[in-house]
């Protein structure tokens, strides 16, 4: 197993330390016994040798304990200071064996999730290992599951409180997987051991699958460890606190909790195959190697329920619950899955002594927090060598434009996007386990008010007020942890703030540099429209003089002939056409040709409806009043009601005088402006149209004055002003489409409703187009005077 430098200057000083204190408690014990000796031959009254006196991590009396605690490197708030016995957890663990063969039968047996598959299922579809006498590898070195490189700490914790590392009764070497079976297939089984554990403190780290299938089998009465594999591959942090309203005992018994976030791959490891991981696992100055890990804390209370306690809530299905002493027998079991080599060894040591199984569980879980810190701080230090800045980057002009604009490979911004995202991450990561443990461990918990989270204050009993007091500091330690996972969260945030500003800058000069290459471009473009437009008039220049030499080419044309009429139809073809070319390449040339292409085909259209005419039939698509004419130019189109009377006139001005009769008139007829069309009363059009410009219409009282009246007097003709087709006693014809919906007078009335306007519009379509474009104003006068209106 390959050690860092760290991790063994960390091993060196342990056992200097527990050598050290060794040594001291032998001496003083020795101190004892010669006092003993001594009494007892001058006939004085030996020393109490009490079990107060000879208890903690020793074979021998540790009676200053003063003394002890100077020579030990760990503070003095890690040991305890009471000699009593009452104070810590006197009940044993039940005897538990476990086997080969059962553990064969486990593997059969057993109803695996999909989560445990996840984990184990190598070791399920392996047929051959169950076959196999042996089921651990028996030879040492290189294995290929791996389970040269698990490491593992377990200790059986005694009626003192202190933790004593198993070790193996015959000193054969053995491989690592079979050393971890060998310590944890059996509890208090060996009568020759007089010291009983009440507790078991089981830490696996980097566990085979076969481990794995080994502990699920060993911690199922305990724990349900199908929960707890569920939790190590959801990638998420997760406490899960005493339930005692669950119909499984495990749940009422066991407290669990669940770190997970990232960790750097060291070397030689090797990520789980269930875990999140980078693919690349070497380091380079631009790669990281970044792996997802997990562990798992969990508390499991042993033995009988201490108290019934009622469920309130209102929908509970479960009415009642059980609740379990804080002082009996107890497993805590850690299982760590980091492909590194960052562990810490010295959770647990022979110099802390634990009154119960939550102590022993929070200080485990204090220990992750601590190893949490160390793994993101550096996965933090290598995401800022990833984007510091080069040495040279204050002389370097060269490096400073590779920081500016991007490359065709687009590395840095690959490489800000991943270090922004991974940061951002991180910090989530950290705020979900800070969360979790303070959602579980509120107030109550460290106080004993809780009714359901390890019950009893310090008014219970001297043994509770101890235990109160030592978790008050142990709240403490676990929040200055979690405050230094808060500050690498800060640090984080501070440092995605300088890769948004590499980054904002980056794409700035990008940018830059993008668009100076896009003008460039579109320099290159508008040079290659001039080429084409002159290739495009080459093209032209000669299509002309080739059509008129592909027609003197003909084997009909005579050869005979001169070359004057190949010289006059040249001409003749040539000269209109690069006149008209030429016309058509200007914006002035462009909009009279389009002009007089729209007049001239207006003009076939109103010579075809004239033929038709003369049969009687008249087309549909010529029902449209702007099928051939269209409006003046700067003048409202004739549909819209807002127009004024002197835009109605001068729209009417296009339009011909009506034929007598509408039957017999020629629709869309015109006659030229400059002609001048009399009215019986003389003058031109134009004269009428801004002379006779009203119609009035006279009312005899108030009662004949709404539009159907209006209308009536219309249809009789009773006007008093000549109107502009010359009819001074009648309304003339207009040469419209009677079909045609046109704007009112009606539609210019506010006082008419929509009944009447409907009304009005199914009327004659004359008289609509008669007052189209007309304007009305209304004059009321005074009393019973008489009202006009004139149009």
């Amino acid at each position: 197993m390959a050690l860092d430098a760290a991790t063994a200057k960390e091993m060196i000083q342990k056992l200097a330390d527990d050598r050290a204190t060794y040594l001291d408690t032998l001496s003083r014990a020795h101190d004892v016994l010669a006092r003993a000796l001594e009494a007892s031959a001058t006939g004085k009254p030996p020393p109490p040798l009490t079990s107060d006196a000879v208890r903690r991590n020793t074979v021998t009396s540790t009676l200053d304990i003063e003394s002890l605690k100077k020579s030990s490197t760990f503070s003095p708030d890690d040991s305890d200071t009471d000699d009593d016995e009452s104070l810590f957890v006197q009940t044993p663990l039940p005897k538990e064996s476990y086997d080969e063969d059962g553990f064969r039968r486990h593997l059969r047996a057993y109803k695996w999730t999909c989560s445990d598959r996840e984990i184990v299922g190598s070791v399920l579809d392996n047929k051959q290992l169950l076959q196999r006498s042996a089921m651990f590898p028996v030879t040492l070195g290189p294995v290929d599951d791996r389970s040269h490189l698990s490491h593992y700490s377990i200790f059986d914790v005694g009626k003192d409180g202190a933790p004593l590392q198993i070790q193996r009764a015959d000193q054969k070497p053995v491989s690592r997987a079979q050393a971890i079976w060998d310590s944890i297939k059996s509890i208090n089984a060996d009568a020759s051991r007089t010291r009983e554990a009440v507790g078991r403190i089981t830490i696996v780290r980097e566990p085979s699958p076969l481990l794995f299938a080994a502990l699920h089998y060993t911690m199922t009465p305990h724990f349900d460890m199908d929960e707890i594999f569920r939790m190590l591959t959801e990638d998420k942090t997760k406490a899960e606190s005493h339930r005692p309203f669950s119909t499984d005992h495990r749940h009422q018994r066991s407290f669990v909790f669940t770190l997970d976030f990232y960790t750097i791959i060291g070397d030689e490891c090797q990520p789980m195959t269930w875990q999140k991981a980078d693919e690349d696992h070497g380091m380079s100055k631009s790669h990281v190697p970044i792996s997802r890990c997990s562990s798992v804390v969990a508390l499991s209370l042993v033995g009988q329920p201490s108290r019934p306690v009622k469920n309130k809530a209102r929908r509970a299905e479960q009415k009642t619950g059980q609740l379990f002493d804080p002082f009996a027998p107890w497993h805590v079991l850690s299982m760590q899955s980091y492909p590194d080599w960052r562990h810490s060894i010295d959770a647990h040591n022979s110099t802390r002594h634990y009154v119960n199984g939550p102590e022993a569980f929070l200080i485990t879980l204090r220990a992750e927090f601590k190893d949490a810190q160390k793994r993101l701080m550096e996965v933090y230090n290598r995401i800022s060598d990833l984007v510091r800045m080069p040495s040279n980057f204050m002389f370097s002009e060269v490096a400073r434009d590779k920081l500016l604009f991007e490359d065709e490979e687009f590395t840095y911004s690959r490489r800000y996007f991943w270090a922004h995202q991974a940061l951002g991450i991180m910090n989530e990561d950290i705020q979900e386990m800070s969360h979790s443990f303070r959602k579980v461990f509120t107030d109550s918990v460290w106080d004993g008010s809780s009714k359901l989270v390890w019950p009893g204050d310090e008014s219970v009993s001297s043994r509770y007020a101890n235990w109160r007091k030592r978790m008050k500091k142990l709240r403490e330690d676990i929040e200055s942890e979690l405050r230094g996972l808060e500050n690498i969260a800060a640090m984080n945030s501070d440092k995605m703030k300088e890769i948004k500003g590499l980054r904002d800058n980056l794409f700035n000069g990008t940018s830059v540099l993008e668009s100076r290459r896009s003008v460039d471009q579109a320099m290159i473009t508008v040079q290659q429209g001039h080429n084409i437009k002159l290739l495009t008039l080459v093209t032209i220049f000669f299509l002309p003089l080739t059509f008129v030499t592909s027609v003197f080419g003909m084997e009909i044309i005579d050869n005979e002939q001169g070359f004057l009429n190949f010289g006059i139809v040249t001409c003749v073809i040539c000269v209109p056409t690069y006149f008209l070319i030429g016309s058509l390449n200007t914006t002035s040339g462009a909009h009279f040709w389009r002009k007089k292409t729209k007049q001239f085909f207006a003009g076939i259209g109103e010579m075809t409806v004239n033929l038709f005419a003369l049969f009687g039939y008249r087309p549909q698509w010529a029902n449209r009043p702007s099928s051939f004419h269209s409006a003046p130019s700067g003048t409202r189109p004739l549909h819209q009601r807002s127009q004024s009377a002197k835009e109605g006139m001068a729209a009417r001005d296009h339009i011909s005088s009506p034929p007598t009769s509408p039957r017999n008139a020629t629709p869309f007829s015109r006659r030229p402006s400059n002609t001048p069309n009399t009215s019986r009363e003389g003058g031109s059009q134009n004269e009428i149209h801004q002379a006779a410009t009203t119609t009035t219409i006279q009312f005899e009282d108030e009662e004949d004055r709404g539009p159907k009246h209006l209308i009536r007097k219309l249809d009789q003709g009773d006007h008093r002003k000549t109107n502009s087709w010359g009819s001074s006693n009648g309304i003339g014809t207009m040469p419209m489409n009677r079909s045609a919906r046109q704007p009112t007078f009606l539609d210019r009335i506010p006082e008419v409703d929509n009944a009447q306007r409907d009304e009005a519009s199914q009327r004659d379509g004359w008289l609509n187009r008669v007052l189209t474009w007309g304007s009305m104003s209304t004059k009321k006068k005074k009393g019973g005077e008489k009202g006009e209106r004139e149009v």
